[in-house]
């Protein structure tokens, strides 16, 4: 289990993936609640995602705030932790209309970022 650090990190990193084209596509914001409705301290996460929208704040910013939040607790990470971020990142980039260029680079970036850790 990890920390509430790491779940509002967790949240803003997939809000970060669903801004890339500039919106929160509807499907891709239920899948993305769903999935983290499964991930320990949900409401943080589900709440980071929402409040990012509401505020407009541009991806990189969010981007820059989880990846932040994720490496300052990655003692927290287990391998099979990183795995699940970046399985729920490529299901909720498959929500709409597939996996586009650009989430594939930001997921493999973020995979890359999760290995530094």
């Amino acid at each position: 289990m990890y920390s509430p650090d790491v779940a509002m990190g967790l949240g803003s990193i997939v809000y970060a993936l669903c801004k890339l084209d500039g919106q929160l596509h509807q499907l891709e914001t239920k899948v993305a609640r769903d999935l983290l409705a499964e991930s320990p301290y949900n409401d943080l996460a589900i709440c980071a995602l929402f409040l990012r929208d509401n505020v407009g704040e541009p991806a990189d910013e969010a981007l820059a705030f989880g990846l932040c939040r994720i490496t300052d607790k990655r003692i927290e990470l287990t391998k099979d932790t990183k795995k699940r971020f970046v399985s729920l990142l490529l299901r909720v980039a498959r929500a709409h209309d597939g996996i586009s260029r650009k989430e594939r680079v930001f997921i493999r970036q973020f995979w890359r970022e999760l290995q530094r850790t």
